[in-house]
């Protein structure tokens, strides 16, 4: 017995055809994630009879199908529906696969709260931190025991600001502190998330939709007398990534493999982001960053915001920084410009390049 296969096709398949055999004699998942795959000598999934349990639920097609969305961290939209689709019409079953995906997305994003085999809270130093299993590792564990001298070193220093500082940590990771100065940013969090929580679970629900985004390890929020002044997130590091637009730049007549592949992958990105139902009020070039083979990774989780179902108004709002700062990084031309596009619509599931482009030529730019 080996650990679960990679998503391809063939393996979502036989996925699928598990999980519909589970559900038909009565069993369910009691803590559904990939984790609790399995594969055996002959490449076929199962879920151990141990991670098993009788229930009702099974019968509840939008709570069922949710099981076998749960066990596959990492498809986009489009996939997920297809999926949904293939165990609908193995059950028998109809059911409004887009709504349940967005009931599903929302018990998901709650899940990195909650003690179960993913998550756990650990008291470290002066502080209870919200912690990733399977991302901690040794060298995390003296940073979330004195977060703050990682924060004072200048050798391991990317950031000192007002609002944010951001440092260079060992075990491959970044630690980032947000500093609530202000009194009424103080009196907010009384009642309110923190950035450093809202990051962490941001981070989480994007890469279970497939989002690149660097994976959080932990989150804790330091409180004196009941009221929060300051929060700490530890993410992973993505090493040997630049800037989004300096990567356009570089590659600018020099690799245009590279550059072609950096533009459909930002629209692609973007396009996932809106077809999950996540709006960007801060989206810009600089807060893509690109690997040496032209990966697109977001980073600044600040300006995301989940609003169920992406509208034209938000779209085109959300687009239209992007479309105007990608020309600065080396004179793009409109086929540049579309195969972004394209990217995106496909994506998202909606609409057309042309169509979006005609909005974005047309509609006064800020």
């Amino acid at each position: 017995m080996t650990t679960a296969a990679p998503l391809d096709q063939p393996y979502l398949d036989a996925l699928t055809r598990c999980v519909v055999a589970l559900h038909e004699r009565g069993d369910f998942i009691h803590d559904p994630s990939p984790s609790v795959v399995a594969v055996d000598d002959e490449g076929s999934p199962f879920v151990p009879a141990a991670e098993l349990e009788k229930r009702s639920q099974s019968q509840v097609p939008r709570l069922a199908v949710g099981q076998l969305w749960s066990l596959v961290h990492g498809l986009s939209p489009r996939r997920l529906l297809r999926l949904g689709e293939a165990y609908c019409r193995l059950r028998g079953t109809e059911i409004d696969l887009e709504e349940a995906l967005v009931e599903h997305a929302a018990v998901e994003r709650e899940r990195c709260f909650h003690s179960n085999r993913d998550f756990k809270t650990m008291q470290l130093g002066d502080l209870t931190w919200h912690v990733r299993r399977e991302l901690l590792k040794d060298a995390h564990l003296p940073i979330l025991e004195a977060p703050n001298a990682y924060l004072e070193d200048e050798e391991g220093l990317l950031k000192s600001g007002r609002g944010t500082t951001l440092a260079l940590t060992p075990g491959g990771s970044v630690l980032k502190r947000f500093n609530l100065k202000k009194k009424r940013n103080i009196l907010k969090h009384r009642f309110a998330a923190t950035r450093a929580r809202s990051a962490f679970q941001k981070a989480y629900a994007l890469e279970i939709m497939g989002i690149r985004t660097p994976r959080a390890v932990a989150f804790a929020d330091r409180s004196t007398l009941g009221l929060i002044h300051s929060s700490y997130l530890l993410v992973e590091e993505v090493p040997e990534v630049m800037e989004g637009g300096e990567a356009l730049r570089r590659w600018n007549g020099s690799d245009a493999a590279h550059r072609r592949r950096a533009l459909s992958g930002a629209g692609a990105l973007i396009g996932r982001l809106h077809g999950a139902g996540f709006a960007n009020r801060d989206l810009k070039s600089s807060n893509l960053l690109a690997t040496t083979e032209g990966e697109i990774w977001l980073i600044d989780l600040d300006g995301v915001e989940h609003v169920k179902r992406i509208n034209e108004e938000v779209r085109i709002k959300n687009l239209r920084r992007m479309v105007r700062d990608l020309p600065v990084y080396g004179e793009l031309t409109v086929r540049d410009r579309l195969r972004f596009l394209r990217s995106y619509t496909r994506a998202a599931r909606t609409g057309s390049a042309k169509e979006i482009f005609r909005k974005l030529a047309v509609e006064p730019l800020p």
